[in-house]
């Protein structure tokens, strides 16, 4: 702390005659956003843990109490100052700052005047605030949804929506203007869907990739990013959550020359990291190994990993076949979506290749009769299909609250984490056969292990 902040006591005296002494380290922060409060000509007076009074010299600054409310993660309490006593706190928290008045009056005027027009540092802010927010929360989407009176936020953390502070309405076209921007989109475009990507640099300087896509609605557009951690990750079948003996069924699949595994599973199953788990294990350097996916994930060193571009033709089936055409040992196709790319696989299984891949069904059974209404013939899956995979994630009780989600713990609904629940299909002499007939008496092992719970195995695969 700086000893100017020290040795000076800053007061504040509302105009109902309420007096703010405010502390030394508030004031220290204050110093730290000073651009932030003089745009918003709005300043933090007292805090506690959920709330935060903040000063301002009008009521209709919402789109003070807004942001700052979301930066700060607390309740704001809006405190009426006289409007010079307030410039000269704001003169005070930045004596370095020529003409302070001056510049604070021209923001505040534009801001009640045109919100479109004001600068765009407050907005920078704001989304950093959310990206960071959502980093340490460990969010995988991040909800921005313009609704009848406000600009809804939810993260999407452990596969479960949790609503974050909502946000002024008048600032859901700034932010969403900003964010086309940052992915390069039209931003003058509303009335069609737009899909794009940008990287964020945190403070920590971690890398998130941030897939968003941009959809119209009756109250404004919504928009949905996707974050990935462009930083490595530790990859590992004891962390995926198997039991020993489905490990060491993987690996056997894993260890064959040629043929095809499957994982299945919906959309945030967990499949693509079972895949990339695999591609870790097996990569040395005497294997060629390519994927083909969409997008690419993970980076994974040592591997040649492709992504489909379908603007310009280059789909899951011609990435294939130009991967046939480059030596490899191991195939990765990230999808098999249709007929083709169903019939590539299966054909580079069937000559000498171990190729990876991913189905959309709901047990380990229905992979087969997938792959045969996608025509491939049943001789064919019986020589080639090696393992089939399927899988869900549930979240895992948290073990420093014993699942009783008190304010001093940071877990929600008293769970923290995801683990995998799993059912093989192993192709034996006399067939396939499968370690659980259903994926629940897998689900139920966690459960009596103590790792989750019924309700939690209920929420994510029904009720039997």
């Amino acid at each position: 702390m700086t000893d100017y902040a020290l040795h000076h006591t800053y007061r504040a005296t509302a105009q109902n005659g309420e007096v703010f002494i405010i502390p030394p380290d508030l004031w220290e922060r204050n110093q730290q956003q000073q651009s932030l409060f003089l745009r918003y000509f709005a300043l933090p007076l007292k805090e506690e843990d959920n709330q935060l009074w903040l000063g301002v010299d009008s009521l209709s600054n919402l789109s003070a109490c807004e942001t700052i409310a979301f930066i700060s993660g607390k309740l704001v309490e809006p405190i009426l100052l006289d409007s010079i006593h307030l410039k000269d706190l704001l003169q005070k928290l930045a004596p370095q700052t020529m003409q302070v008045e001056e510049q604070v009056s021209f923001y505040h005027h534009q801001e009640q005047e045109n919100h479109e027009k004001n600068n765009d540092e407050p907005i920078i802010q704001l989304l950093n605030r959310i990206f960071e927010l959502a980093l340490q929360k460990n969010a995988s989407d991040i909800h921005l949804e313009t609704l009848q009176n406000h600009f809804q936020v939810r993260f999407r953390i452990d596969g479960v929506l949790q609503p974050q502070a909502p946000i002024s309405k008048n600032l859901a076209n700034r932010i969403i203007s900003r964010l086309k921007l940052l992915a390069k989109l039209d931003i003058s475009e509303t009335r069609l869907p737009q899909d794009g990507r940008f990287q964020f640099k945190t403070t920590f300087s971690d890398i998130l990739d941030f897939r968003l896509s941009t959809l119209p609605t009756h109250w404004g557009e919504k928009v949905v990013l996707r974050a990935q951690q462009n930083k490595p990750v530790e990859l590992s079948f004891a962390e995926l959550g198997m039991t020993e003996s489905q490990q060491l069924a993987f690996q056997q699949a894993l260890s064959q020359p040629q043929g095809l595994i499957l994982v299945t599973g919906p959309t945030g199953s967990g499949k693509s990291i079972s895949l990339y788990t695999a591609l870790q294990w097996l990569n040395t350097p005497d294997k060629h190994i390519m994927t083909a996916e969409d997008p690419i994930e993970i980076e994974l060193e040592g591997i040649i990993q492709s992504q489909i571009n379908p603007q310009i033709g280059l789909d899951f089936s011609r990435l294939l076949r130009s991967f046939l055409r480059q030596d490899p040992d191991i195939i990765m196709l990230g999808e098999i979506r249709d007929e083709e790319s169903a019939a590539m696989a299966l054909r580079a299984a069937q000559t000498g290749h171990l190729v990876l891949s991913t189905l959309h069904t709901n047990d380990a059974h229905s992979a087969i009769s997938r792959l045969q209404q996608l025509g491939i013939q049943p001789h064919e899956i019986e020589n080639s299909l090696l393992l089939v995979i399927a899988q869900r994630l549930v979240r895992k009780r948290c073990q420093k609250c014993g699942q009783f989600s008190t304010d001093s713990c940071d877990c929600h609904q008293g769970y923290r984490g995801r683990i995998g629940v799993y059912q093989f299909l192993h192709h034996q002499q006399n067939g396939y056969q499968t370690d659980f007939d259903h994926l629940h008496q897998s689900g139920l092992e966690k459960v009596k292990q103590g790792i989750t719970d019924k309700e939690e195995i209920y929420r994510v695969l029904g009720r039997e």
